[in-house]
């Protein structure tokens, strides 16, 4: 019965080591005893000149997650694949509960996890309004609503104070 261990590997070489772990496991005809080399990753949205873009990001760098038979061979197999570094407890590997696969596989599903909650204005900002209505006016950022990606600013207009709601694509700061 197939089970699911996490497996060391050199931090920003995942990609690298999971086609060579791959190859490896093709070349040796074992791909029966093998099920998924996952490279656990999120998908973020963030926002990047004035648009969403959906990123990815390791939720663990440095890991993979295989699925294979425990067996000496295949242990063997992954140990001396270049790029690993070795097992979850090294020598006595661990295979993860059902639960801990399940909520990892969840994790990996979900098209768009959460938006980055990077906020880029705070309250006091001095900013510019770069579309909208009141497109060239300067005013100061008097709330910040994350959630909704949306500040309150205050503009002077006709020589009053008055605020005005907008999102954070509408502005930029001083």
């Amino acid at each position: 019965m197939k089970k699911w261990y996490i497996v060391h590997v050199f931090t920003g070489q995942e990609k690298k080591v999971k086609k060579i772990l791959e190859e490896r496991i093709a070349l040796e005809e074992r791909k029966d005893e093998f099920g998924y080399v996952y490279i656990p990753i999120e998908h973020i949205a963030k926002i990047r000149n004035r648009e969403k873009v959906i990123t990815e990001k390791r939720i663990y760098p440095g890991y993979l997650v295989v699925e294979m038979e425990p067996s000496d061979e295949n242990f063997r197999l992954i140990k001396n694949t270049s790029g690993v570094m070795d097992f979850l407890g090294s020598d006595n590997p661990q295979s993860l509960s059902e639960e801990e696969v399940a909520r990892m596989l969840d994790i990996m599903k979900t098209k768009v996890n959460r938006v980055s909650r990077e906020i880029p204005f705070r309250q006091g900002d001095a900013i510019r309004i770069i579309d909208g209505p009141f497109v060239e006016f300067n005013g100061v950022v008097e709330e910040v609503y994350p959630d909704r990606e949306k500040v309150k600013v205050v503009v002077t207009i006709f020589g009053r104070a008055t605020p005005v709601e907008l999102n954070f694509l509408q502005i930029k700061l001083l």
